[in-house]
């Protein structure tokens, strides 16, 4: 299929389409094309809606999800966090621990270089050595399993909760999640 674009008609050059590439050809070539050939004139009006149509349709196009597809996202199934290893029962004047460790499940693994934050809510019945925690504070560097740790200091006799926030990154070869959890530990501190 041939096609003359609208504008080429000036100064005795007409710009042809043949076989999808584009060609100058002198006006009197058109008057050679045999009989079968098919062509069409393209008017600037109709360049202009040809070329809208087809500027729109990646907006038809079906457009990749930015997250996960429902079955490409991490569930609760894929991880753990646990605060096992956390010193639960303390006295007043004995400092205790605060670990926290994610365990990845069903081939996910946490991201080695991405962020990993825990943040420790202050109670009245302890004060932690550090009340932000990061890659800094991994007990074993580069670790499939990354535990967090820190010391608690006991300030006051009674039972409560120690609140903390989990983020890190959970991955597999195609695709990272965000995992935010709030991970909450009995605590009671004795005198």
């Amino acid at each position: 299929m041939a096609f003359l674009t609208g504008g080429s008609l000036h100064g005795g050059v007409v710009e042809v389409a043949l076989e999808g590439q584009a060609r100058k050809l002198p006006r009197q070539t058109l008057k050679r094309l045999s009989a079968g050939d098919v062509f069409e004139i393209m008017t600037p009006m109709r360049l202009f809606f040809t070329a809208l149509a087809l500027a729109a349709l990646p907006a038809f196009a079906e457009v990749p999800a930015a997250t996960p597809a429902a079955e490409d996202r991490a569930t609760r199934d894929d991880y753990a966090i646990d605060g096992a290893a956390t010193t639960t029962t303390m006295k007043v004047g004995t400092d205790g621990l605060f670990s926290v460790k994610i365990t990845p499940k069903n081939g996910k693994k946490v991201h080695p270089d991405a962020p990993l934050e825990v943040a420790i809510v202050d109670t009245a019945l302890v004060k932690p050595g550090k009340t932000k925690l990061g890659r800094g504070d991994l007990k074993e560097k580069g670790a499939k399993e990354p535990e967090v740790t820190t010391s608690l200091r006991p300030v006051k006799a009674g039972s409560g909760t120690l609140e903390a926030t989990v983020s890190f990154f959970l991955c597999t070869d195609s695709w990272c999640q965000r995992i935010t959890e709030k991970v909450q530990l009995p605590i009671t501190v004795t005198e």
